[in-house]
């Protein structure tokens, strides 16, 4: 099945923002004689961006698939059960980052509802929002973004409400993406993607602007789609790389490595 290089390009730069920041995040982690902070300012940023991208690029990427299905013919549970199938992979890659993360960070920082489990969950939950057309699912995803924000502050000990968006007495744990605000992203690219490539095809006008970008990069394209065509197991082994070579060079450099 012909892939979009603009989606997978688009995919690669989030991963290399993902590395960027976890490097730095494991800067923090590795050495807490340095005196830095990777949960505030332009890092804070880069993380926001970051899952931003992700999670607006899995409604994207389903808006594609859903159209191509559709255009085969495919329609109710069928179409529904091509898209759980493929949650349950990211799901099933998620339950083991809470559990390895359960390992290493321990029961107040562990990984309970991170991106994966948002980007699977949403995987579920959008195709029920496709027939709504692109607008009014962009202005439902908006909505959510906006509750999300609301609810953030508001702590609830109520069991598994932080999924949704309100976090529970203590610790949430890190990388924390509940579905409000960010399953709301889902959303506005479930719209996006239904109005950019109408039917699971590339509307004209962003097939040019692709095919003339795409020619001015040249050798740039195949390196970037191979890096998004496999940013799900990159994510999952990508922190293991990290850790060592981020502990090597902060101990050629003299820095104490002594985990938090």
């Amino acid at each position: 099945m012909k892939r979009f290089w603009e989606l997978d390009a688009a995919r690669a730069v989030a991963v290399a923002m993902m590395v960027v920041y976890h490097a730095a995040y494991d800067v923090w982690f590795l050495a807490p004689s340095v005196d830095f902070d990777p949960f505030g300012g332009g890092w804070r940023a880069l993380q926001v961006a970051t899952g931003s991208t992700f999670l607006t690029l899995v409604g994207v990427s389903l808006a594609v698939g859903n159209g191509r299905a559709r255009a085969r013919g495919m329609r109710g549970f069928a179409l529904w059960r091509r898209h759980a199938r493929r949650a349950v992979e990211v799901l099933a890659a998620a339950t083991v980052v809470s559990v390895a993360t359960r390992v290493a960070l321990g029961p107040d920082d562990y990984i309970r509802f991170g991106v994966l489990h948002c980007i699977a969950t949403m995987m579920l939950l959008l195709p029920l929002f496709v027939p709504l057309g692109p607008w009014p699912a962009m202005a439902l995803g908006a909505a959510a973004v906006t509750v999300g924000f609301v609810v953030r502050g508001i702590v609830v000990d109520v069991p598994g409400m932080l999924v949704v968006g309100t976090p529970p007495p203590g610790s949430a744990g890190v990388d924390w993406y509940p579905l409000l605000p960010w399953g709301g992203l889902s959303l506005i690219g479930l719209g996006v993607g239904m109005l950019a490539y109408p039917g699971g095809s590339p509307h004209p006008a962003l097939e040019r602007a692709a095919r003339r970008i795409g020619a001015r990069l040249g050798g740039v394209v195949p390196r970037a789609t191979w890096v998004g065509r496999h940013a799900l197991p990159i994510y999952l082994v990508h922190q293991l790389v990290l850790v060592a070579l981020v502990a090597a060079v902060l101990t050629a450099l003299g820095v104490d490595v002594s985990p938090r």
